[in-house]
Formats: C-alpha cells, structure tokens, sequence
C-alpha cells in the first residue's frame, strides 16, 4: 500500500473505537432529524428483544381460541378436541449497506510526514469522526426513512421473499378499513400482510378512525372531533387482561405506546388541548410542548412533513394528498419492532480498495433487519374523514 500514513490511517480506522473520540475535534451536525423513531421502538427493551438470529424472523400469533369452554352436570361423559389454532409469521431479513471512503490524497496532503506519532494520531481523530459522522448520520437517516416508506406500489418489496424494502410502518398501519371501497391492506397488487390476508382475518387488521378535519373542535356536536376521535381510537387498541392468567395476555406497558404525528398534527391536537381549556400540564413546565393523551405521549415527526400518504388515493402529502389533513399514527412497540440480525447489526467491515476507483479506500458497514408487527389490531391510524 503506498504511503505510510495511508497505511497506518487505513489501520487506524480497522482497530479503533468511539473511545478515541471523546477529544476529537467537534463537528456540528446539521444533517440530523428531528425525531429517530428506531430508538422508541426499543424503549423498556433489552437488546436481546430485538436481536436475533436464524435464516428468516419468524413469531406465532393465536386469533382465535377455538373455544372448548362448557358446561357439565355429574356423572357426564366428555368430547375432547385438540384445536390447531396458530397461525406462524415469518418475514425475511433485508440487507441495508452504507459506506465511508477516503482517497490517497486526503490522507498524504493532509498528514504531514514531519508529525509526530500523537500529532498524526490527531489528525486521524479528526478525519475519523467527520467519516464517521457522516457514514452514521446516512445510515440512521436512510433506516428513520424505510420506516415511513410508502407502502402503496412496495408489495413486490415489501411482502415478498424477493423484494429489498423492509416493512414499513404505513405497511402495517392502513387506512384501507373496507369501508370506502378498498382493502384491508395498503397496496394493490397483494392482498397479505405478512401472508395473512386481513379481508379473511378481522383481527390482522389495524384500528381505524376518521376524524371531520374541517371542523376538529367538534362545533357541529356530531362528535366527530379530533378528540372525540382520540377517545375513541383509545379504547379501539386497548385491551385489558383478566384478573389471572395474565401471562397469556396483555403486555400492559404504555412507556412502549406512542402517537406519531406531523408539525400540523401536533399543532392541532395543542390547539384543541387549549380550547378545551386541557392543556395536562402547567404552561410553565417545559414539558408543555410535549403533550400526551392518557399517558401516551404524542411525538413530531419530521418526515411526515413530507412523506406520502395512504389516503383514499395516495396522490400526496397530507397538506395535498385526498383526503388532506393531518394524521396519528397510534403505535404499540410492544407488538411492533425492528428485529435485527445478531451477526449483522451495524456491522463494520474492514477497509477495502475501490475495485474501479485505485486510489480510494472503502469501509462498508451493513445491517440484517426487518420491521416485525405481531399485532395489527393494536395498531391504529386517526385520519381525515373522506
């Protein structure tokens, strides 16, 4: 390899860790979001939740008991069965890639030869965190992006074992309720979720509600409100265990429930908290711009500034789409989740010469992954009445 300082900063960027960063030169960030959503995902969560192994991700899910529950007087002889009643998910692994690179002049003009050790060693410091930084800022972008992804046209790869996309949120959370003419899922050209078929099973279907965007206070007392919607899009996803055997039911965890919204859906709902006179905290407290409903706090999303939606016809954003108007994405993480490979998560790969491009150096960094949903109906989406 020519150059010594090449050589030593490609070993460099092989062998070191974000230990040596700590007096590293500050860079500021602008390329950040708002909000990432992957990390509220795994919020009350350890690792090993969300990280597995094996050739595809695969869970089980009972819709229905198949009840054998009777009666019996004494003496009463029994029928007895054996109910087949689970239905297995599998979804297959998809492959995100991301890279960094430097060339041979980056590192020779800029790491003098007449340096000593340390002062190289800075140097490399300086260059490795503005690599880093920006490697890692594309990848999280680039996977807070495939969270959102239009669903509507991404059946093929989406749904299918052949297709790049993983799962997206709109994938499992549709406005498609059956009830305007469409389907149970978001696209087209599939009728599965996860190979379930939502129009054959009510309970693989996520919670819906239409709000009259026109008139959220509710002025015409027709209780189609934004908040007569929350109420009711409340109970739709709750659902309370028995007094026992409640390892069979429930995960009642809210600190895993959360509200998705845009800047317009979030300056709406505050509206009406405060022409409720509800503001559920003091003005005073910082945490009166981070409103909540029942516990469950409502999250800005910046994406969904911008991102297309899953209207009656996706033909927009929520300020142009049809029908227009903001949307809350009501979210479970205990039911919902992004899985990744235990191999393969966020895996750093040696350096590498370009194979077309002689005196560059690649590092490519890859993640196994997929969005999981386990539970569709404790899913649930307010939207705009059509």
């Amino acid at each position: 390899m020519a150059g010594t300082a090449l050589a030593n900063f490609n070993d460099f960027m092989k062998v070191t860790g974000p230990r040596y960063l700590s007096s590293a030169e500050e860079v500021i960030n602008e390329a950040v979001k708002n909000t990432y959503i992957l990390g509220r995902f795994l919020k009350g969560k350890g690792m090993d939740v969300s990280i597995q192994g094996g050739k595809t991700i695969n869970d089980s899910v009972m819709f229905d008991e198949a009840s054998t529950y009777d009666h019996y007087k004494p003496n009463a002889t029994f029928s007895w069965s054996n109910p087949q009643t689970i239905t297995d998910l599998e979804i297959n692994w998809r492959f995100s890639v991301d890279h960094m690179s430097w060339t041979d002049q980056e590192i020779e003009l800029n790491v003098s030869e007449g340096l000593s050790r340390d002062a190289q060693k800075v140097a490399y410091k300086r260059l490795k965190r503005i690599k880093e930084m920006r490697l890692w800022t594309s990848f999280l972008n680039g996977m807070e992006n495939d969270l959102w992804q239009q669903a509507s046209g991404n059946a093929s790869e989406m749904e299918t074992s052949t297709g790049a996309l993983p799962y997206s949120i709109p994938a499992f959370i549709s406005e498609h309720d059956g009830t305007t003419g469409t389907t149970y899922v978001p696209w087209a050209s599939d009728t599965t979720i996860m190979g379930v078929n939502p129009a054959n099973e009510s309970k693989w279907r996520n919670q819906v509600s239409r709000y009259d965007y026109d008139d959220p206070d509710d002025s015409d007392g027709d209780q189609d409100g934004l908040l007569d919607k929350f109420d009711e899009m409340f109970l739709k996803v709750k659902f309370t265990p028995p007094a026992t055997k409640q390892e069979y039911f429930e995960k009642d965890n809210l600190n895993r429930q959360f509200i998705c919204c845009s800047r317009d859906g979030i300056n709406l709902y505050k509206r009406m908290l405060r022409d409720a006179n509800d503001t559920l905290v003091n003005k005073q407290d910082p945490a009166y711009n981070m409103p909540q409903y029942s516990g469950i706090d409502l999250i800005y999303v910046a994406t969904l500034d911008t991102a297309t939606i899953n209207g009656t016809t996706p033909s927009g954003t929520e300020a142009a789409g049809t029908p227009d108007g903001a949307r809350y994405w009501w979210l479970n993480g205990n039911y919902m989740t992004p899985v990744y490979h235990a191999r393969r998560y966020m895996e750093k790969h040696d350096p590498m010469r370009h194979p077309n491009q002689p005196f560059t150096t690649v590092q490519p960094v890859d993640c196994w992954w997929n969005l999981f949903c386990n539970s569709r109906q404790r899913q649930g989406i307010i939207c705009p009445q059509a």
